[in-house]
C-alpha cells in the first residue's frame, strides 16, 4: 500500500501538473508514492527533504523526487513565499515509453541545466495553450523532459546503512497506520507498537524524518481532512470534529486555528 495514491483517470494525459505556492514558514507533511515527481522552482527559496537529505532550492532549480522516497516541501524564507511547479508522472506512462523510472535513481537537486529548464518551460507552455493538439503537445513535452533526465541526470544508488533503511520503513509504517486510523482516537503508544518500537525511540525517529512530532502530524492529517468536509457544507462543525477523531469541538477549533491559520467556522463560510 502506498501512502499517497494518485488517481490519473485521463489515460491520454496521465500526469498531475500544478503550480504551488508555499507561504513563508509553511511546509507540507511528509509522504511518499510510487510515481516520480519533478519540481521546478520559479520564485523564492524553498527547501526539499527527501528521506534524510535536506536541500535548499533557488529559482531555476529542479528537484526530482525518486520513487518511494519520503519527501516534503517547505518555504526556506521567513518573509517571502516560494513558487514552484509540480509534475507527477504515472509509472505506466514511463514504462510504456521504455523508461523504467522505478528502477532508476535520479540526481535529486539539479542546478544550472538551462536546457532542462527550457524543457520544463515547454511543458508549462503546452498546458497553457488552447490548440486542438494540446494533449499531444503535453505528452511530447513531458516525454522530452523525462528522456533528458535519463540521459543526463542519473545517479548511482545512494548508500544508506541498514539502520537508516529500517528507520525509514518504521516511519512509513507509522504514516500508513495514521492514514488508516486518523478518524479514531489513536495514541502515540498505539502507533509506536504498529511500527514495532518503544514510544520514546519511535517519537525521536519520527520527528527526525518528518520534522513533526507524532501528535502534530496526526492533527495535520485530521485538519486537512476536516477542511474538505467543511468546504463541502454538508456537516456541522461538531460532526466534523467527531468524524476526524477530535475529542471535542473546542479542542478541534483550537487545533485547526493553530495548524490551518483560521477557525473551522471561517473555512466553512468560504
Amino acid at each position: 500500500m502506498k501512502y499517497e495514491v494518485h488517481h490519473l483517470d485521463n489515460t491520454k494525459l496521465p500526469f498531475i501538473f500544478r503550480h504551488d505556492t508555499m507561504h513563508a514558514g509553511e511546509k507540507d507533511f511528509t509522504h511518499w508514492h510510487e510515481n516520480i515527481e519533478i519540481l521546478y522552482f520559479e520564485e523564492g527559496r524553498g527547501r526539499v527533504t527527501s528521506d534524510y537529505t535536506v536541500s535548499e532550492t533557488a529559482p531555476g532549480d529542479l528537484f526530482v523526487v525518486n520513487s518511494e522516497r519520503l519527501h516534503m516541501v517547505e518555504s526556506a524564507d521567513e518573509k517571502q513565499p516560494v513558487h514552484y511547479y509540480c509534475l507527477i508522472v504515472d509509472m505506466d506512462f514511463c514504462l510504456a515509453n521504455g523508461l523504467p523510472v522505478s528502477s532508476l535513481t535520479f540526481k535529486s537537486k539539479i542546478s544550472g541545466d538551462e536546457a532542462l529548464c527550457a524543457r520544463f518551460r515547454e511543458l508549462i507552455a503546452a498546458y497553457s495553450q488552447k490548440s486542438e493538439f494540446k494533449e499531444a503537445s503535453i505528452r511530447v513535452a513531458a516525454l522530452s523532459l523525462l528522456v533528458a533526465l535519463c540521459d543526463r541526470h542519473l545517479a548511482g544508488e545512494e548508500e544508506s546503512d541498514d539502520k537508516d533503511r529500517e528507520h525509514l520503513q518504521n516511519v512509513k509504517d507509522a504514516i500508513k497506520y495514521i492514514k488508516e486510523h486518523f478518524e479514531e482516537r489513536i495514541t502515540v503508544d498505539e502507533i509506536a507498537r504498529s511500527a514495532g518500537l518503544s514510544t520514546a525511540y519511535f517519537s525521536r525517529i519520527f520527528k527526525a524524518v518528518t520534522g513533526y512530532t507524532v501528535v502534530t502530524y496526526i492533527n495535520l492529517i485530521r485538519c486537512r481532512h476536516a477542511e474538505k468536509l467543511l468546504k463541502s457544507g454538508k456537516f456541522k462543525v461538531g460532526e466534523i470534529a467527531s468524524a476526524c477523531g477530535f475529542e471535542n469541538k473546542s479542542y478541534f477549533a483550537r487545533t485547526y486555528k493553530r495548524l490551518m491559520g483560521a477557525l473551522p467556522s471561517d473555512a466553512a463560510e468560504k
